[in-house]
């Protein structure tokens, strides 16, 4: 009995020898001083045993206490974007081109449901469009809250996705124009004053809707540019949609941090540039992190930043 006794007691202490467990983190972090004028090297020393860091400026999409945030309320939701066009005239080819808005539209892209009349509100007379010039001058929309244009019959819930989408007609017999667009951004401003981005032409899915024959369609391309190219007078008619994905005007991506340091990397300061004036609440979060277990510090840092 007593050997079956010894045997499992060193059982035990060997299991308790070969217990693993996370090492418990020990982090503090300073600045050199105060204050900084702006274009100073803002110097931020560490101590400590972190493996990972991750760095937090506490500017616009780098706030520590946003990292988690998919969404945000705003009652100035903007659509901004910018337009070239290139040949043909009113008078031969007119309104070409047109833009629109819906939270009827039921996502299914082709001609039987994308029904103008009943599901979508025609937004173009909101924004400038381009005269003709030439391939390199596009002319900004002008950024316009979306929650202003009740006038145009756009009356947007908040709650519901939008799609947003260019229509391009043209008739052959002469030339129809030629239209390209290189920016499309909503934003939104929150109510501190910040100002976030919910999509751009690289982000908003863009897709064709055909109706009837119509010979050329949009295309959307590597360089984040959605285009139209027209043709001359023996082309056949166009009628063609570029229509987004929907769109969540209260959907923001969640502020980033900056990784400083891993498991392999030794960090004991970081010097970082602020852009602007200001008061900013930097933040640290510092981790050991293992299959055993996690030891956490989150550390926030007042930085006042003068012109």
């Amino acid at each position: 009995m007593k050997k079956i006794f010894l045997y499992i007691a060193g059982i035990v202490l060997l299991a308790s020898c070969d217990k693993k467990e996370v090492v418990k983190l020990n982090f503090d972090v300073k600045t050199d001083k105060q204050e900084y004028k702006l274009g100073d090297s803002v110097k931020f020393i560490l101590s400590g045993n972190p493996d990972q860091v991750v760095f937090y400026s506490g500017e616009n999409g780098h706030k520590y206490d946003y990292k988690s945030r998919t969404e945000a309320e705003s009652n100035e939701i903007t659509l901004e974007f910018a337009t070239n066009r290139r040949y043909g005239s009113d008078v031969d080819q007119p309104q070409s081109f047109r833009v629109f808005a819906s939270q009827k539209f039921n996502g299914i892209y082709s001609e039987e449901n994308v029904k103008e009349a009943s599901e979508w509100t025609e937004i173009t007379s909101a924004f400038t469009l381009s005269a003709i010039m030439g391939n390199d001058n596009y002319t900004p929309s002008g950024a316009k809250n979306l929650l202003d244009l009740s006038s145009l019959g756009l009356n947007i819930d908040k709650t519901k996705p939008i799609y947003f989408a260019f229509k391009y007609k043209g008739t052959t017999g002469t030339t129809q124009p030629r239209w390209w667009v290189n920016k499309f951004d909503v934003k939104m401003k929150t109510s501190d004053g910040e100002v976030l981005t919910v999509t751009t032409i690289g982000d908003a899915g863009w897709k064709n809707v055909k109706f009837g024959n119509s010979p050329v369609l949009w295309t959307f391309n590597s360089d984040n540019t959605v285009k139209f190219q027209g043709g001359g007078a023996a082309v056949g008619s166009n009628e063609v949609w570029a229509v987004t994905k929907a769109i969540k005007l209260t959907s923001v991506t969640p502020d980033a941090g900056k990784p400083l340091k891993n498991m392999t990397t030794k960090l004991d300061g970081y010097s970082y540039y602020f852009s602007k004036p200001g008061t900013y609440k930097v933040t640290f979060d510092a981790f050991n992190v293992n299959i055993y277990g996690e030891s956490r510090t989150v550390k926030s840092i007042e930085v006042k930043i003068n012109p």
